[in-house]
C-alpha cells in the first residue's frame, strides 16, 4: 500500500500509562505535494514528527507517569467506506512534569474550526498535573502551551522523509467528508472532563 495525492489519513497518537491503561487522541489531514505516491514508511516517519511537534508543547505539563507508545497511520477508503492501515511504529515521547496528577478524566480541551462551521475537531488532553491548576481553573502557562499545541495541529506540516504536504482538518462521520482547519482555535481555562469509552482506553 501507498499514499496517493488526495488521500485522507487518520492518525492515531498513542500514549501509555505505567499501569498500562491508554490515552489516544486521533487526527486527520489531507496528503498533497510533490512526490505522489509516498512510501508507507516515510508517512509514518512524517506522522510520528508532527505529533512530535505537537506534544512537545506539553511535555512539561503532562506527568511522568504516561509516555508516547504508538503511531497509527489509516487512509479512507471511499470504495468501501472504511480505513485501511498503512501501517504503526513505535513513538517516543517523554513529558517531565514531577507533580501528582490530576483525576484522568480531566483534561484541556482544545478545539479547531474547519470550513464547515457545523464541524469542529476537539482534542481532550489528559495527564495532566496539580501544580496546574489554581483555584479550579487552569494556570496561564499551560493556556498557552496548549494554544501553542493547537497552532502545530492546523498549520499544514511538510514532511521530511516524504516531502508531502499533511494539511490537517476534521473527519465529518454524518457526511463522510474531509473539512479542512482554518486559523481559530481556543482553548479554557476551565477544566473538561472525558469519560472512559472503554476499559482500559481513553482517559
Amino acid at each position: 500500500m501507498s499514499v496517493t495525492e488526495g488521500d485522507v489519513l487518520r492518525i492515531v497518537a498513542s500514549l501509555l500509562w505505567t499501569d498500562g491503561n491508554v490515552n489516544q487522541n486521533v487526527y486527520n489531514c489531507k496528503m498533497s505535494g510533490d512526490g505522489s505516491p509516498w512510501a508507507d514508511a516515510d508517512i509514518l516517519d512524517d506522522a510520528e514528527d508532527w505529533l512530535d511537534n505537537m506534544y512537545a508543547n506539553l511535555a512539561g505539563h503532562m506527568v511522568n507517569d504516561i509516555d508516547g507508545n504508538e503511531v497509527i497511520v489509516y487512509k479512507y477508503d471511499a470504495v468501501h467506506n472504511d480505513w485501511d492501515e498503512v501501517g504503526s511504529q513505535s513513538w517516543t515521547f517523554d513529558p517531565t512534569q514531577v507533580n501528582e496528577e490530576l483525576p484522568r478524566g480531566v483534561a484541556g480541551l482544545v478545539r479547531l474550526w474547519t470550513t464547515d462551521a457545523d464541524v469542529q475537531g476537539k482534542k481532550y488532553i489528559g495527564a495532566i498535573s496539580e501544580g496546574d491548576l489554581f483555584d479550579g481553573l487552569w494556570g496561564g502557562n499551560l493556556i498557552t502551551q496548549l494554544l501553542a499545541f493547537a497552532a502545530d495541529w492546523y498549520l499544514p506540516f511538510i514532511g521530511a522523509a516524504s516531502g508531502g504536504t499533511f494539511t490537517p482538518g476534521v473527519w465529518s462521520v454524518v457526511g463522510t467528508v474531509f473539512r479542512a482547519a482554518l486559523d481559530h482555535f481556543a482553548t479554557s481555562t476551565v477544566p473538561a472532563y472525558q469519560r472512559r469509552r472503554k476499559r482500559t482506553v481513553g482517559i
